[in-house]
């Protein structure tokens, strides 16, 4: 089986295009969390999730958006958020609904988990980037591969038995590269890659624009994907 693996989408549907054609033949799309919030097509992006059985789990953004809470230290966040609250449809909210922290399953024997935060307390804006991965293979040593996001930073560590995987940022990236990233993993082979892609930014723009969304989101656009 091949899965197409990604994280922290936002909403951002240039990007859900080209990485897309990106990845190129998929069996089973995973999304790590955080598909929602910031960028203004959250419809759209959750649309296709929906109507392509999308292997989906709950982010930060998603918890926000279901509860109707904003994120603490991010403005812009909240406000994105406030305004996807008002716009998303009947199928989309019954989908988050639905969806779980977690989900695990089993391909071709290799045992997987697949969550947003990788642990309890990387929901923590200070605890977000501290990894102990003595600790990570007691949690998860009855997995095989772990694949996780929330830190938007692409990450690959090897553990005796679990190897965890962080895609990085499909549709928002603050890595060093600054391009949008994903992964493609081959199960019968076991052999993983990590794909960077561009994706069309002034379709982006012109769609932040029309909604009316913060002007901040456009000048990191503009700016390389990185804040002003």
């Amino acid at each position: 089986m091949i899965l197409g693996v990604y994280a922290d989408l936002h909403a951002n549907l240039p990007a859900l295009h080209a990485m897309q054609v990106a990845a190129g033949s998929v069996d089973q799309w995973v999304a790590l969390g955080d598909s929602v919030g910031l960028y203004p097509q959250v419809n759209e992006v959750l649309n296709w999730q929906r109507l392509n059985n999308v292997l989906y789990v709950r982010g930060d953004h998603e918890e926000a958006l279901m509860e109707g809470g904003g994120l603490a230290g991010s403005f812009t966040g909240t406000e994105s958020l406030s305004k996807q609250a008002k716009v998303i449809s009947k199928d989309n909210l019954g989908m988050l609904s639905a969806i779980s922290d977690t989900c695990n399953f089993e391909s071709n024997g290799i045992r997987m988990c697949v969550t947003h935060f990788l642990t309890p307390e990387s929901r923590k804006t200070e605890s977000k980037y501290s990894i102990d991965l003595s600790l990570l293979e007691k949690r998860y040593q009855k997995y095989d591969y772990v694949f996780f996001g929330h830190t938007h930073l692409p990450t690959i560590l090897y553990g005796r038995n679990t190897v965890f995987i962080n895609p990085g940022s499909a549709g928002f990236p603050v890595d060093v590269e600054r391009r949008c990233s994903m992964v493609v993993f081959d199960t019968c082979n076991r052999r993983f890659e990590l794909i960077r892609f561009d994706y069309d930014i002034s379709t982006l723009i012109e769609t932040i624009e029309m909604a009316g969304y913060n002007k901040k989101l456009i000048a990191y656009v503009r700016n390389e994907h990185r804040w002003i």
